[in-house]
């Protein structure tokens, strides 16, 4: 169960980056996330007591959940951003 927490926040954090920020901002925020995941993980868990190999672990858990949280919100927003697209074509079609 621990080793879901870093994945969790790092796909919540993957998400509110990609949809609020773009360019050399979202690369350190991505960076910062990753590290904040990691690090509360690690310390939340009581891990870094027995190693602090640990930290490594959970630091690469989170990048993963990044990239999937990173990758959900590029597919919900690339989905809606067609639907609008298409939306308007579809209502002159119909008149």
């Amino acid at each position: 169960m621990d080793e879901l927490v870093p994945i969790i926040l790092g796909i919540i954090f993957g998400a509110l980056i990609w949809r609020g920020t773009t360019g050399r901002i979202r690369i350190a925020l991505s960076i910062c996330a990753v590290l904040i995941s990691g690090a509360a993980a690690t310390v939340l868990s009581g891990e870094y007591q027995e190693s602090w190999i640990y930290l490594l672990l959970d630091f690469g858990e989170a990048a993963i959940g990044l990239a999937i949280g990173m990758l959900i919100a590029r597919r919900v927003q690339s989905s809606r951003a067609s639907q609008r697209l298409r939306s308007p074509t579809e209502t002159q079609a119909h008149r």
